[in-house]
């Protein structure tokens, strides 16, 4: 086709709520073990790599390790581009994850009961920590590097006071810089094979801050010492800021912000509170990143019907996930915000992961009718699940091209 536009422009011009050349499909991350079986295992994993530091240098391993942490997370994510370029995506997001892998003996003395915080090691299983205090266990997921959220840290102003200074000593500046320079190399290699967004995985606003400070401490400070709250909230837009900063000076033209602010069931905390709190910050994230001419989407689980106009308010471009699981109406979304919110996602997880290709077509085609018409929507699976076969992500790329060019049928 001599107008089919790029996979850049596609999406861009989509998050304009304009109309592309047809709907863009886009997937927040390829698991490991996709990765595995569309490209080829690596001769030597990430696991493989850490268990032979901690045998031949059992005194040592833990600083090596971190040392090779940036080069392990650049190869991973290299793969993730190589492998959605190789299924057929239009877009697909990448970032660095500030994180260090904690000693056998860690201990922190600023936390109150310091010894329920030492790490577990179990089943090949490490604890590492963030900038934020938030501690992850590290799990082999296909012999790939997999952290999850395990605990808190930040439960005391002692230690809100040591992890301020990981904003302060530089510390932030060395993955800014290392998330230009990562950037930029992806781009260079693969912009003309898929849209790259820049995503601040693991490393968000709200999540940074309830899930550094533990939901119980979170809460009562809630009620008795707000205004630590607001300035953990500042310090964690800051960086943000400073973070997508570089990886605009990078190349990237979109950003996505990955902050859960629901359950299945609904908002975390009511919307007055997401309206007193968080709102400021959101917005001058929204305004630093328009200022530079770009765009930014919110990912966000969850039932996030009552969140919509908080949402749109805050300024984002889009808005991503759209859980079919949790509730959300899609065709609601559309009519209340679908001209000033473009909608990513709603391709619900288990039909990728369970279904049949007749019902990944349907989902696909229902979703397109609802949403796609006069622009503003992009198919995509509504999360990362470790079980979604290849096979029907594949059907869902394939039925987008088959009911997504414009002009959409009604």
């Amino acid at each position: 086709m001599e107008n089919q536009m790029t996979f850049e422009e596609r999406v861009l011009v989509t998050l304009n709520l304009e109309e592309p050349d047809r709907v863009p499909t886009h997937s927040l991350y390829l698991t490991a073990n996709m990765v595995n079986n569309l490209l080829g295992k690596p001769e030597k994993n990430n696991f493989e790599t850490l268990i032979s530091l901690q045998q031949d240098f059992p005194e040592t391993w833990v600083e090596q390790f971190n040392g090779l942490l940036d080069v392990v997370q650049i190869t991973r994510f290299s793969r993730v581009v190589k492998a959605a370029c190789k299924i057929g995506l239009d877009a697909i997001q990448i970032g660095i994850i500030p994180l260090k892998l904690l000693p056998p003996d860690w201990k922190l003395s600023s936390i109150e009961n310091p010894d329920q915080y030492k790490p577990m090691k179990f089943d090949m299983k490490y604890e590492m920590i963030d900038i934020f205090g938030k501690v992850w266990v590290l799990r082999d997921i296909e012999g790939n590097i997999t952290p999850q959220y395990k605990r808190p840290t930040v439960t005391s102003i002692k230690r809100w006071q040591e992890i301020k200074r990981n904003f302060e000593d530089g510390t932030n500046h060395k993955y800014c810089k290392l998330a230009k320079k990562y950037f930029k190399r992806i781009k260079r290699k693969f912009s003309d094979q898929i849209c790259i967004f820049a995503t601040n995985q693991l490393a968000s606003i709200w999540s940074s801050v309830w899930q550094g400070m533990g939901m119980e401490y979170f809460s009562k400070n809630l009620y008795t010492n707000r205004d630590l709250i607001k300035e953990m909230f500042n310090t964690y837009t800051n960086f943000t800021i400073d973070w997508f900063d570089a990886y605009i000076d990078g190349g990237a033209e979109i950003c996505l912000i990955t902050d859960d602010l629901a359950t299945g069931t609904g908002p975390m905390m009511s919307p007055r509170t997401y309206e007193e709190l968080l709102k400021p910050f959101y917005q001058r994230l929204t305004k630093k990143i328009h200022e530079r001419g770009k765009k930014i989407i919110l990912h966000t689980d969850g039932q996030i019907t009552p969140l919509l106009n908080f949402i749109v308010d805050c300024g984002f471009d889009g808005l991503h996930c759209l859980e079919p699981a949790a509730g959300v109406d899609l065709a609601f979304v559309k009519k209340k915000v679908g001209n000033k919110l473009c909608l990513l996602g709603n391709i619900d997880m288990a039909i990728l992961s369970n279904g049949t290709e007749q019902e990944v077509d349907a989902a696909v085609k229902h979703s397109i009718k609802t949403a796609a018409t006069n622009g503003g929507f992009v198919v995509s699976p509504e999360n990362t699940i470790y079980t979604v076969k290849i096979k029907l992500l594949k059907k869902m790329i394939e039925a987008t091209h088959k009911y997504g060019e414009y002009p959409i049928d009604q």
